[in-house]
């Protein structure tokens, strides 16, 4: 990861940054990058308390920088998002940076606890109603010309979606990777219906490709998941080089324009015609309303207003 100029302060520092997934691969990778770039605080979101203290104290070990903390939900589960949503904005009434990051790709169709398809509970459920919850101190965190900045983790994959809104949760023709590649269209669409809703002077949203990495994505998916991961590992990046987009967008002044754009590679890039469909965008954003019991219009208009109320 290329840093900026050794005569400008650090990028982020006195920021509170928040990554979920971030026990291991992409998620682990940009949140160290987060502390090297001056983060004052960096919040781990993970699944399993103790994967995540050991990603945290290697972090530590690595940077020099006590400035990591651990928050442990399953992000497939609303009461667990609504739980974490609520600790982060008693402990942060000021976040710089939501990286939404937390995935999987599961072959065989599963539910949650709350009778959802797991991949879209949590490849996109997650990410919104995390969002919704954090415009707060998101808000807060805003300054004259420094927006927060939402980053929502989505893969070039979202050009092989077929998405059926009379079924987003795939009752009827489920696929493993047709569930995923739809999750990561529904990341497009959000980050674009989001950024149209928020002030971009106060908040940029943007969705991004980091690339095909060599994690252990994948793996929890029996034989046919291993030999799945050993395949996307012979074309696969490292870590920290599918972690640099994120990275970069957490800071560059580059990126705290035209919000609500997809990236590849630091470069701003057109996603496929359905992903920049505006309207598909808008279907998206209410169906997604429905399965979370909410009118995500009311949440971010009443954000607004207390944020200039305040």
């Amino acid at each position: 990861m290329a840093l900026p100029s050794s005569a400008a302060p650090l990028p982020l520092a006195g920021k509170t940054v928040v990554v979920t997934g971030a026990s291991d691969g992409i998620g682990r990778a940009a949140a160290e990058q987060f502390v090297t770039l001056g983060a004052a605080t960096v919040v781990l979101v993970g699944r399993r308390a103790a994967k995540t203290e050991a990603a945290a104290t290697g972090i530590v070990a690595a940077t020099g920088r006590p400035v990591v903390h651990c928050e442990i939900a399953d992000l497939s589960r609303r009461d667990e998002v609504a739980a974490l949503a609520a600790r982060l904005r008693a402990r942060h009434p000021a976040i710089h940076v939501l990286a939404n990051n937390a995935g999987g790709l599961f072959l065989d169709r599963g539910l949650t606890a709350d009778g959802i398809e797991q991949t879209l509970a949590l490849n996109h459920l997650a990410y919104v109603q995390l969002t919704l919850a954090l415009l707060d101190p998101l808000l807060a965190a805003a300054a004259p010309g420094a927006p927060t900045r939402v980053l929502c983790v989505s893969s070039r994959a979202h050009r092989n979606a077929r998405v059926d809104f009379g079924d987003l949760p795939l009752a009827r023709g489920y696929g493993g990777w047709r569930a995923y590649a739809n999750s990561k269209l529904c990341n497009i669409w959000f980050a674009r219906a989001l950024a149209r809703r928020l002030d971009p002077a106060q908040v940029v949203v943007h969705s991004l490709h980091p690339g095909v990495v060599r994690t252990r994505f994948a793996e929890d998916n029996g034989p046919a998941g291993r030999l799945l991961r050993w395949v996307m590992d012979r074309v696969s990046i490292g870590a920290a080089e599918g972690a640099d987009t994120l990275a970069w967008l957490a800071w560059a002044p580059d990126a705290a324009r035209d919000s609500g754009s997809y990236w590849v590679r630091r470069t701003r890039t057109q996603p496929s015609r359905a992903g920049a469909d505006d309207d598909l965008a808008e279907q998206c954003w209410r169906e997604t309303d429905a399965l979370l019991g909410m009118d995500a219009n009311v949440v971010v208009a009443a954000a607004r207003a207390r944020s200039l109320a305040g």
